[in-house]
């Protein structure tokens, strides 16, 4: 674009300097056509003036007086062109003189001579005038042809450059549309792949835990164990790559709910309860108490960039303690910026690896010691997270003593009191939380089948499974004496989506419905609390999240 800007701005110079010398040109012309003429003019009234003085003189004898005003006429006419000076003052000296034979046919011969110059001086003067002309003209010819030419070069080019941009913005057209495209792709890659790893690691993780109740030798228990320890390390790192990956591809959906933060906090912090005695080390909640009991935000994503802080907090602090301080920095009518630190006493961050340690892949302690493992992705996607909710993070640390990571999150509030709605007690035996309960479980994977199955008889629940929408419709039509459906989204011939609609508007049953899936794409919660559902969850699941969740909506149902 800027191309042919130029070339446009150089055609209107052009045109303008072509103008200005055109200008100059006729004028220049106009001048020295008006002089040729004036003394073409002249030379007429000069020879004019020769032939009257020469009828004069070839009369009778007369005076010089007689003579005089033809030759002060003549003299004038003469003095203007500078012509034939000597000549003049020759034919004065004659006249004057007393009138002899001898003297008439040297003044005839002289006033000829004369006549015959000018007529030479005429003929010169006009063909300098046809010189002027042609000049002109051919200058003026010379000069359109030339700016003909230039213009036409210009055009072809601006054509050419204007064919150019045309095909370049096709070619961008189509690029976004291929673009599109790609992201269409992505995103249906990002959620077949989030599906097809979180189905298995499904099985995987839950498969290993009730390994774990199962009688077993402390050696069979020690390699369980080995095997549900990584299985959650991998867990790990599979939500960091696909949670990243859903960053990149802006399809992370950020949450406007109320919650407690005191809640989220402690949550944080008994999931971390474990590795804390494990390490020996002591952990301190410091909550300001000019925080409200409820706030509105997304309580997910705060937890999970609170499990990402205080996990790296704990990997790379081997003694002393960790401090979660949550204040209030900033507060209005309806909104509040809080400020969260959380410090550690570990090895602390280099100097040089301090100002990386926020990017894609980076890790602080990257080089040959990789005992500490990880994606290089946590900070990155806690960065991510927070700037998606309007957010700011950042870090101080000395090596070998420790490190402080600070952030800050924009939340609104509320005061009005927290919902009546019953909230299930905490529970360590979950043995006979689910007695006398029938479910109906929509599953389409054998094992996700299996060990959901297990979970729910465990509890003391009785389950039916169906391989899809369609038999689980059959079911309901049978018989709709069931407490609870458990609902894969993704299923053969109906998925979870069609299946509830079909249950809420066809069959008109308000039974719970709890939604299961392994994709965890943006929108996905909404769009299933849109189509019916009760409650979402995530694959792979904790056994105690699902049963708190089951005991919630019985336990509501039933109020």
């Amino acid at each position: 674009m800027i191309v042919i800007h130029r070339k446009i701005t150089w055609l209107l110079l052009f045109s303008i300097f072509s103008l200005i010398m055109a200008s100059w040109l006729i004028c220049v012309s106009e001048g020295k056509l008006e002089k040729t003429n004036t003394r073409i003019n002249q030379t007429h009234e000069i020879i004019g003036m020769i032939r009257e003085l020469t009828f004069s003189v070839a009369g009778s004898g007369q005076t010089y007086s007689a003579y005089r005003p033809y030759m002060d006429s003549l003299q004038q006419l003469a003095a203007r062109t500078n012509d034939q000076r000597p000549q003049m003052s020759q034919l004065r000296q004659y006249l004057q003189q007393p009138r002899t034979a001898s003297l008439d046919t040297t003044l005839h011969a002289l006033l000829f001579s004369m006549m015959q110059t000018e007529k030479k001086l005429l003929d010169a003067r006009i063909s300098m005038s046809g010189q002027v002309n042609r000049r002109t003209a051919y200058g003026l010819l010379i000069g359109r042809a030339g700016a003909f030419v230039f213009v036409a070069i210009v055009l072809f080019l601006l054509n050419k450059d204007i064919t150019r941009r045309k095909q370049i913005q096709e070619h961008l057209e189509r690029a976004i549309s291929e673009a599109r495209q790609a992201k269409q792709m992505q995103e249906q890659f990002l959620a077949n792949m989030s599906h097809e790893i979180r189905t298995p690691m499904n099985g995987i993780k839950g498969m290993t835990e009730l390994l774990l109740d199962t009688p077993l030798s402390p050696k069979q228990h020690e390699l369980a164990g080995t095997i549900k320890s990584s299985a959650g390390n991998l867990l790990v790192i599979i939500n960091d790559i696909l949670d990243f990956s859903k960053i990149q591809a802006g399809k992370l959906n950020i949450e406007k709910i109320e919650f407690s933060l005191r809640d989220i906090l402690h949550s944080t912090a008994s999931i971390f309860e474990h590795r804390l005695k494990k390490k020996g080390l002591h952990l301190h909640i410091d909550i300001d108490a000019e925080i409200p009991g409820r706030l509105i935000g997304d309580p997910y994503r705060l937890n999970q960039v609170l499990i990402n802080l205080l996990g790296n907090a704990i990997k790379f602090t081997e003694q002393g303690q960790i401090q979660i301080r949550a204040a209030v920095v900033k507060r209005s009518d309806q909104d509040l910026v809080l400020a969260f630190d959380i410090t550690d006493t570990g090895i602390g961050i280099s100097t040089a690896s301090l100002p990386h340690i926020f990017d894609s892949f980076s890790q602080a302690g990257e080089g040959k010691d990789h005992r500490y493992g990880g994606t290089g992705l946590g900070l990155t996607i806690c960065k991510q997270l927070l700037h998606l909710q309007g957010g700011e993070i950042t870090a101080a640390s000395t090596p070998g003593q420790g490190s402080t990571f600070h952030f800050h999150l924009p939340y609104g509030y509320t005061d009005k009191p927290v919902s009546d709605q019953p909230v299930a007690v905490p529970l360590n035996d979950y043995s006979n939380l689910l007695a006398g309960r029938r479910f109906l479980v929509a599953e389409d994977n054998e094992i996700n089948q299996r060990l959901i199955d297990y979970v729910l008889t465990k509890a003391g629940g009785t389950v039916r499974l169906a391989n899809n929408g369609v038999q689980a419709i059959d079911f309901l039509r049978d018989d709709q004496d069931f407490d609870l459906i458990i609902m894969d989204l993704q299923m053969p011939e109906m998925d979870g989506y069609a299946t509830t609609q079909y249950i809420r508007k066809d069959l008109h049953m308000h039974i719970p419905i709890i939604a299961m899936t392994a994709t965890a794409m943006k929108g996905e919660q909404l769009q299933c609390l849109q189509s019916g559902m009760n409650e979402y969850m995530t694959k792979p699941f904790e056994f105690a999240d699902l049963y708190k969740r089951i005991n919630s909506l019985l336990n509501y149902g039933s109020a």
